[in-house]
């Protein structure tokens, strides 16, 4: 009985993963070559949290992820960050909030990898 529980509760994890749907081998882009394949969705988003940000000293966190064939965000590393450690989790936040839909010259839907710059302000 334990094994089958087991067994149900990997299976259960592992059907909640989202796998990427790539329709080709994704491409390094620049984040200036972003809008050739990929829109934002919405130019904005904010935080409910910013009381817990407050105090922190203004920085950076630069993010490399993967833009899959329909437009969801994947894999997010933290490639760079200023004050290191500091602001990490708000930018990744940040990138999971983001959705896109295919530029007008992206009818192939090109999977990309591109990393973004998010500017914090404690």
């Amino acid at each position: 009985m334990r094994k089958l529980v087991l067994t149900v509760l990997v299976l259960g994890l592992v059907g909640c993963m989202s796998v990427p749907n790539l329709a080709s081998q994704p491409k390094e882009i620049a984040e200036d070559e972003l809008s050739n394949y990929w829109e934002m969705v919405s130019d904005s988003f904010s935080f409910n949290s910013a009381i817990s940000y407050k105090g922190r000293p203004d920085g950076y966190v630069k993010i490399r992820y993967l833009i899959d064939s329909d437009g969801e965000v994947h894999d997010p590393d933290v490639v760079e960050s200023e004050p290191e450690g500091v602001w990490d989790a708000a930018g990744l936040k940040a990138v999971k909030k983001m959705e896109f839909v295919p530029a007008s010259d992206n009818a192939d839907r090109m999977p990309v990898y591109v990393s973004t710059v998010f500017k914090f302000v404690g």
